[in-house]
């Protein structure tokens, strides 16, 4: 499910994909933390498929885990 557009509340800056910094229309969320892509189109192919995705869920779990270490 996509949330509110608020780029700032993601846990990354910049696409796990592209490189490209995250849009505010392409936000979900993963383990209870938004989320960001580039564009919608990766957002819906993650949140439908996140299995599918490791190495999206890889670069999320490692921001995640930085994030608890502080």
């Amino acid at each position: 499910p996509s949330v509110a557009p608020d780029s700032d509340r993601a846990l990354n800056t910049h696409c796990p994909r592209s490189g490209k910094p995250v849009a505010a229309d392409s936000l979900t969320t993963y383990r209870g933390v938004v989320v960001g892509f580039c564009n919608p189109h990766c957002r819906d192919n993650f949140a439908a498929h996140p299995a599918q995705c490791p190495d999206d869920r890889a670069l999320f779990d490692r921001l995640l885990d930085e994030r608890r270490a502080r």
